[in-house]
């Protein structure tokens, strides 16, 4: 088939379809631009920046899911070369033809020519072109014989004086100097992001982009950073042209939050994938013939999606026919296995482990964050493992010997560091323990060993070896807090309890509701009724939260009822009174189940679905409402407004954060403050994020007493250590919800030395005398309590089951549950001790391998300054023809740097195609210390989108700077240069871009100076 295809402008030159721009990738799949052979002149479209590139291998990759299956499954790959020798194997959908315009000059085999018409010629996938060389004739030319796009030699520039102002030669050369360092193999985010980084952080990533493709088991404690240390690994492979394809898999509640880190701290924007996503993907062919492309991963490359999302199989299996750079996954331990035969190895997968299992299989570098990767079994961590390393052991049974030799080689290492120390008969075990394990020589005596490992360079050495060959530093990497942070670095946490006095009446009427929803509570249990047990969970979260809040959703039940009796126990129904809550409570709740279809999502109505006793009982329901309607007061608000008072009184500046589950209680929250005369800001998810952004901003700078309500899901992220009380006027019932809480103020930054906790409980609640005895345990308040995950993180199940019980056996219930949780805090702190075995603590934060690390990012010599000053001069440019700095009235010219600036851009710089910008203009600072105090606005630096486009429009041949000629005076020069002029006072300097390729292609901008003669 031959075509003659007419070029367009922002549309596909093939088939006609719009495009976002020029560059964009045509996703209609019947476009005849996505058919691909060898010799087509291509470009990734994942990164640009390699150029083009020529397919030079056409490769059939069979897909078949085992060795019986017929080979009917192809997947088509290519070989693409690029400059300096760089190959690629791209699948077609990465892939984009480049299609000269009339009037390109183009290199041949015959010549240089010039694209004479912009009509192309199409035959099986191959392209030509009518091309005019110099000497009048015209040939239809193939692209195997096209070499490249011409650009005028430098020498020809200078034999016709073609001189580009100062100005500009000066900023093509740092533009140059800025992106070499960019790409180069030095981390760049220690200065390059608003990050406040600690010692550890920086020793990770410098380890896991020593290793470019690191596949570990992250282990960091909770409150240590992992999410950054990922960042910075991130950012740096993609700074180095490594990664393109980036699969982040979280828990449902951390996708915001991890949206949110990733563009705020480090530039780099995720799309989130979830069911609305993959469905609104509509159609991206053209009008007469649109059909979706097959798989709705390949739109994006960098994409965040919830684990209860992807674990669909429908999703993990087009997950997993892409082959990712990166892949993470954060809250790791949730991958898990259940061994069902010990003594066979047999095990059951979940669906979580599944997904895991087939990302694994198609990705080379892979990051399991946790902070407890040994669970409750050693299965568990040897899973982990299996995922990252499949090899590293041939099965569970001799993971299992490694995991029980390790005390006895901790004790080994012990022995040999303090050798000096050991009485003879210790001494005497430990080398024979060395003998045994093949580290000396059997025949050497144990006078010679003892000399031997008093000399340092023999027991280090001897310690690496032992390390190598016996722990697990190599598939994991981990960091404590006592080992980081001395106690002084440490924040203290006062906790204040608020013991709410209920009147008579009040407790009365709770205790009524109470027990009339553990009737239903319970008889949904034994019918397996989740979906009624979670309504009524939340019933009873309401109750406790405020009586507003349960009026409120009591008001929308009866509104229902008397729209539709019978109504139907439909959680989509419910969702549009509290959606933030639902999409936390319920797609935490069930992130370790085999559900599929969480409720939080649309569903087909099923008209058999059993009615909710508790709604259609709207007798129950409205004498409920009448008589907490009745009560003229309100315990806990009152309670709230006499502690506001007090703190008020300490200090009349203090900043004050309270947090809440619900949305109902923080909106009356608000309404009863404000009367009171407090200003209160409130951060939800129904806000955007700009108005997130002024919330944050209104609370965070006002210098007079200011009250913040938030709620869980709202945060995403957002971090107030800049305030130092918090208020828990609710309790959630899972206690990690309650540390994420305390962990916004609790962290690195701190302001203050001491944090302020209140707790708000109804005194005589089932409630109040739960969380009592999980503060006494396992200090629920006081500590961080990370590493009791394993066990504290399902507690939901029993806590439900405790305050849903009757009054009856309620005392003694709730000494099983006590008992139950001593016996599990036991068994999670020998489960620490255990891992704490199997790492010789060598790899993990190390003052020596923090030395490498920094000295490593301290080879940088460009600044911030310079960056500004590089911006400044572009954008001034030719009466301001790419764009303007806007500054503030007045600013001097430190505090241009210092203050906030806006960057407008012109449409010469807008229209050119190469460069997508997402706006036309941005608000931000060059300042690292601003950027770190106000996280509402961009922080122009390295890797900042607007600033890597300008430094690539910089250094490409569009823009002019090639040549020029400088006018310097001699009190300029430095000394030693003007004695070896001579007299010569016209040179040339050249200035080269010299290319090192190993794994990473490194620029270096090497000067050279010639006299004229």
């Amino acid at each position: 088939m031959v075509l003659n295809i007419k070029g367009f402008k922002y549309r596909c030159p093939f088939c006609g379809n719009s495009l976002a721009w020029i560059g964009s990738k045509c996703f209609n799949v019947y476009c005849q631009g996505q058919e691909f052979n060898v010799d087509n002149l291509v470009i990734y479209r994942l990164n640009p920046e390699l150029g083009i590139g020529r397919i030079i291998k056409r490769l059939e990759i069979p897909a078949s899911k085992s060795l019986d299956d017929k080979d009917t499954l192809i997947d088509l790959k290519f070989k693409v070369l690029f400059d300096n020798n760089l190959t690629k194997i791209l699948a077609p959908i990465d892939l984009i033809h480049i299609i000269f315009s009339t009037n390109d000059r183009i290199i041949t085999k015959e010549g240089i020519g010039v694209v004479n018409s912009k009509d192309f010629h199409l035959h099986d996938g191959k392209i030509s072109y009518e091309v005019l060389y110099s000497d009048g004739n015209l040939h239809q030319v193939e692209e195997k014989l096209i070499f490249s796009i011409y650009h005028e030699s430098l020498k020809m520039a200078i034999e016709q004086q073609k001189i580009d102002k100062p100005e500009n030669f000066l900023i093509k050369y740092w533009a140059n100097l800025f992106h070499s360092y960019y790409t180069s193999y030095q981390i760049k985010c220690i200065t390059n992001s608003r990050l406040t980084l600690m010692p550890h952080q920086i020793n990770v990533a410098h380890r896991l982009s020593e290793d470019y493709f690191p596949r570990v088991i992250l282990a960091d404690e909770v409150g240590l950073g992992k999410t950054i240390e990922a960042g910075i690994y991130i950012k740096e492979m993609m700074a180095r042209n490594l990664a393109d394809r980036i699969l982040i898999i979280v828990p449902a509640t951390l996708v915001k939050q991890w949206s949110w880190e990733l563009s705020n701290k480090f530039n780099i924007d995720f799309t989130i994938y979830d069911g609305k996503k993959t469905k609104d993907l509509l159609k991206k062919g053209n009008h007469r013939k649109s059909k979706l492309l097959q798989n709705p991963f390949y739109y994006d490359n960098l994409i965040i999606c919830s684990l209860q999302f992807a674990r669909n199989p429908k999703y993990a299996e087009l997950l997993a026919q892409i082959s990712w750079d990166i892949a993470i996954f954060d809250e790791a331990h949730h991958l898990r296995r259940y061994v069902t035969n010990l003594s066979t190895g047999k095990y059951r997968e979940t669906l979580n482990y599944v997904l895991g299992r087939k990302i694994s299989e198609n990705c080379e570098s892979l990051l399991l964050l946790t902070a407890t990767p040994l669970q409750l079994h050693s299965f568990d961590l040897y899973s982990l493992i299996e995922l990252i390393q499949g090899e590293a052991f041939a099965n569970f049974s001799d993971f299992e010997h490694f995991r029980k030799n390790m005390p006895f080689i901790s004790l080994l290492t012990n022995n040999i560091n303090q050798i000096e120390r050991l009485n003879s008969f210790e001494a005497k075990n430990t080398i024979k323990l060395l003998r045994d394990l093949k580290y000396i020589d059997d025949r050497q005596e144990d006078s010679k060993t003892r000399i031997l490992l008093k000399n340092e360079t023999f027991k280090t050495n001897l310690l690496e070896k032992i390390e190598k060959d016996h722990t697990l530093s190599k598939f994991l990497i981990r960091n404590r807090k006592k080992n980081v942070f001395s106690n002084d670095f440490l924040n203290e946490r006062v906790v204040r309890t608020i013991m709410v006095h209920p009147t008579t009446q009040e407790l009365e009427i709770y205790n009524e509701i109470r027990l009339y929803l553990a009737k239903i509570y319970n008889s949904s249990i034994s019918k397996a009724n989740a979906g009624i047990g979670f309504i009524v969970s939340t019933l009873q979260k309401l109750l406790t939260s405020s009586k507003h809040a349960f009026l409120r959703s009591i008001e929308r039940r009866l509104e229902q009822i008397k729209r539709s009796k019978g109504l139907v126990s439909q959680i989509d129904d419910l969702i549009e009174e509290e959606p933030e809550y639902f999409e936390s409570e319920f797609e935490d709740e069930y992130i370790d189940s085999e559900v599929v279809n969480s409720f939080g999502k649309t569903r087909k109505k099923n008209k058999n679905t059993p009615t909710l006793d508790l709604i259609n009982q709207e007798k129950i329901l409205k004498d409920f409402y009448d008589r907490l309607n009745l009560i003229p007061y309100d315990s806990k608000f009152e309670k709230l407004l006499e502690l506001m008072k007090h703190i008020h009184a300490q200090n009349n500046e203090e900043k004050v954060l309270i947090f809440t589950q619900f949305v109902d209680t923080l909106f009356y929250m608000k309404e009863l403050l404000e009367k009171q005369g407090y200003q209160v800001e409130t951060f939800f998810g129904g806000k955007n994020k700009e108005e997130k952004d002024r919330a944050v901003e209104l609370f965070k700078n006002n210098e007079k007493f200011i009250v913040m309500i938030s709620t869980e899901i709202g945060g995403e992220g957002r971090n107030f250590q800049f305030c130092r009380i918090l208020i828990n006027f609710d309790l959630p019932w899972n206690p990690m919800k309650l540390e994420q809480r305390i962990g916004r103020l609790d962290r690195i930054g701190q302001q203050s030395k001491e944090i302020y906790i209140y707790n708000f409980f109804l005194e005589d609640t089932i409630e109040t005398d739960i969380i009592f005895v999980l503060d006494k345990r396992i200090h629920l308040f006081k500590e961080s309590i990370g590493q009791l995950e394993p066990i504290i993180g399902n507690i939901e199940k029993d806590l439900k089951n405790l305050i849903f019980t009757n009054e009856t056996e309620k005392r003694k219930k709730l000494n099983e549950f006590t008992r139950k949780l001593d016996s599990e805090v036991r068994k999670a702190k020998e489960i620490e001790m255990q891992l704490d075995d199997l790492m010789i603590d060598k790899k993990s934060f190390k003052v020596d391998n923090l030395i490498t690390s920094i000295s490593a990012c301290e080879e940088v010599k460009l600044s911030h300054n310079e960056l500004f000053l590089l911006m400044k001069y572009f954008f001034n440019l030719e009466d301001n023809r790419y764009g303007s700095i806007i500054f503030n009235d007045g600013d001097n010219m430190d505090s241009k740097l210092k203050n906030e600036i806006k960057i407008q851009l012109s449409n010469q710089i807008l229209k050119n195609p190469k460069y997508k910008f997402k706006k036309d203009h941005y608000s931000g600072t060059f300042d690292l210390d601003l950027a770190r105090e106000r996280e509402e606005i961009d922080f122009f630096a390295l890797g900042h989108p607007l600033i890597n486009n300008i430094l690539e429009f910089c250094i490409s041949h569009i823009f002019k700077g090639q040549l020029s000629v400088l006018q310097v005076k001699k009190s300029q020069i430095p000394k030693k240069l003007i004695s070896k002029l001579n007299g010569i006072s016209e040179l040339y300097l050249f200035l080269f871009v010299v290319k090192f390729q190993g794994y990473i292609i490194e620029r270096q901008i090497v000067g050279i100076i010639i006299d004229k003669y």
